[in-house]
């Protein structure tokens, strides 16, 4: 039973039993739909821009004459670029997140000497705010620096880094955060006091910085915190590699003597831990990520070269001792003429339970590598997907804590970082052979604390901070309900066959109904007395008209007049 805040959760059906093969990607792009992109890859982003459950991807060409827009159907992706009103522009760096006040992610592009801002309509259409926005300089990551609810932009220039603040609708005030040439950063709570703090990478003269957030202004703690560095950076990640509750820097560097994992000791400091843990890697790296490729609950580490004959990609895989070993050649991510990414973007975009890659760069130039694992070495997850009603809609800046028992997991969700790298927001959480969460610390940005336990592995979880669940059902509560309700519903993802297990105190008067996100009912299931037994009903996908409904995201709600249970499922077509 989850206590605390409700959660809205949807669950996967993912056996966790036997190793069946070698884990290994394979390559979809083209199979699912995404091809005709012209000049050489440059930026990629995951995004739910219509919050129908599945990532949707946009993609850039490195010239700035190109740039797409796929929409995910869950089988297949469609490029809606010219319809969403996206044709006929490019991007250096591709940013995702809600800035005019509405539901709907918003879209922020670096055009190299121009930006631009296109408001998320919510209809599959964008519409260009640039004018008068005070869009200024190179936008590389989005966060709350001053924690007021709305995610803020941070910008580089050929002088300094600056915070543009967001008014809460999408217009913005530059305030100077520090100065220097700088080319990538990254956004992280390395101190754990609420506010999000800045790594800086150059690729010039200028040395990498670390900017203290201190509420009205940013120190340099760069030499105090130990994370001096002075070669060409390129690209840099955040991710708590050694699940010690910190937040740990790896950076992707482009120069002698290679790439650098700093190992945040907690008191404001970090460690250079590079040479222990192995992972000083190669002198031309393009850009850099911390994930689980694997689901055994400790962070891996994927690098991209651009000596793709012989280097081509590493994945580091994390051997949970403080060491890694390259296994990319094995999982079919690394070889002959692949690689030279200039952008990756890692989401379970099939909603499988493992996180696929996306990556676009100068040779094998646009590719989507889908992991199999759950197909050949099945493991234990829980994916997580916050929306902030205090905090940004996005949850930008929130740490989550998961409680395996033996083992604790740290993650945190990022507005940008790498190259030109912008991953999915939820949290993907790999539980190996766990079989629950026992307890899950979601640490908002607002700084509300919201406890849940007991969660069951295999499942998609959607909380909303503040315990409303937004979906226009009043009052639906997934898992902990109405006293003496228990609804399950499975395979979800589903299509076509969705079978519902409810139950209830005898005697009891429910209603079982499937409901879209608007709150329309689509299909009413049962109705009438409980005995006291499990029952089951099954929905095929279709309205009490007869007619198939499209994929989507729909709510399953067992209702009764002391209360309900809903449960958010995913149809695919």
């Amino acid at each position: 039973m989850i206590t605390g805040r409700r959660l809205c959760i949807l669950i996967a059906i993912v056996s966790a039993a036997g190793v069946h093969a070698q884990q290994v990607f394979t390559e979809v792009a083209a199979s699912l739909g995404i091809s005709g992109q012209t000049g050489l890859g440059h930026a990629v982003g995951w995004c739910d821009i219509d919050n129908d459950g599945d990532l949707d991807v946009a993609l850039s060409n490195q010239d700035g004459s190109g740039f797409w827009l796929y929409r995910n159907n869950g089988s297949n992706f469609t490029n809606i670029t010219s319809t969403a009103g996206l044709g006929g522009i490019g991007a250096y760096r591709i940013l995702w997140g809600e800035v005019t006040g509405d539901e709907y992610s918003d879209l922020i592009l670096d055009w190299g000497s121009s930006q631009r801002l296109f408001g998320n309509d919510g209809d599959g259409t964008f519409t260009d705010l640039t004018s008068g926005s005070g869009l200024t300089g190179n936008p590389v990551c989005i966060a709350d620096f001053d924690n007021d609810g709305s995610s803020d932009v941070l910008t580089l220039t050929s002088s300094g880094c600056s915070v543009l603040l967001n008014s809460g609708s999408g217009t913005f005030t530059a305030q100077t955060a520090g100065t220097g040439t700088w080319w990538c950063a990254v956004c992280l709570d390395y101190d754990q006091d609420g506010d999000q703090d800045i790594y800086l990478g150059t690729y010039g003269s200028d040395p990498n910085a670390l900017l203290r957030n201190d509420g009205s202004s940013f120190a340099d703690v760069t030499a105090a915190a130990g994370v001096v560095f002075g070669g060409s950076t390129t690209g840099i990640t955040v991710g708590d590699y050694n699940n010690d509750g910190y937040l740990d820097l790896y950076l992707a560097n482009y120069s002698t003597p290679g790439c650098k994992l700093f190992e945040n000791d907690g008191d404001g400091t970090f460690t250079d831990v590079t040479a222990a843990a192995g992972v000083t890697g190669q002198t031309d790296t393009r850009t850099s990520a911390f994930t689980d490729y694997n689901n055994d609950g400790w962070l891996d580490i994927f690098s991209s070269h651009h000596d793709f004959f012989v280097i081509s990609n590493i994945m580091w895989r994390n051997n949970g001792d403080g060491t890694f070993t390259d296994v990319g050649a094995s999982l079919g991510l690394s070889g002959e003429f692949i690689g030279d990414y200039f952008g990756t973007a890692w989401g379970d975009y099939n909603l499988d339970g493992d996180i696929d890659l996306f990556a676009v760069g100068h040779i094998d130039k646009w590719v989507l590598m889908r992991n199999d694992q759950s197909a050949t070495m099945p493991a234990n997850y829980i994916v997580l997907e916050l929306e902030g009603t205090v905090s940004n809609r996005n949850a930008v800046g929130a740490i989550v804590n998961a409680d395996l028992g033996s083992l604790t997991l740290t993650r945190s969700i990022r507005g940008g970082e790498g190259y030109h790298d912008f991953h999915s927001m939820p949290i993907e959480f790999g539980l190996y052979d766990a079989t629950s969460i026992q307890t899950l610390e979601i640490n908002w940005p607002s700084g509300l604390v919201e406890t849940y336990t007991d969660i069951s592995a295999n499942q998609y979880i959607y909380a909303i901070e503040g315990d409303s669940l937004q979906t226009g059902i009043t009052g639906g509560s997934p898992r902990a309900g109405s006293p003496g309700l228990q609804l399950d519903c499975s395979p979800n993802p589903c299509r076509d066959h969705l079978s519902l297990n409810y139950a209830g105190d005898a005697g009891m008067t429910v209603e079982l109904a499937v409901f879209d996100l608007s709150g329309r009912l689509i299909r009413s299931l049962r109705s009438g007395l409980l005995d006291g037994s499990v029952q089951n009903a099954i929905w095929n996908g279709v309205d009490d008209a007869g007619d198939h409904v499209p994929a989507g995201v729909y709510i399953c709600r067992l209702s009764a007049p002391s209360g309900l249970a809903a449960r958010k499922v995913t149809l695919l077509r």
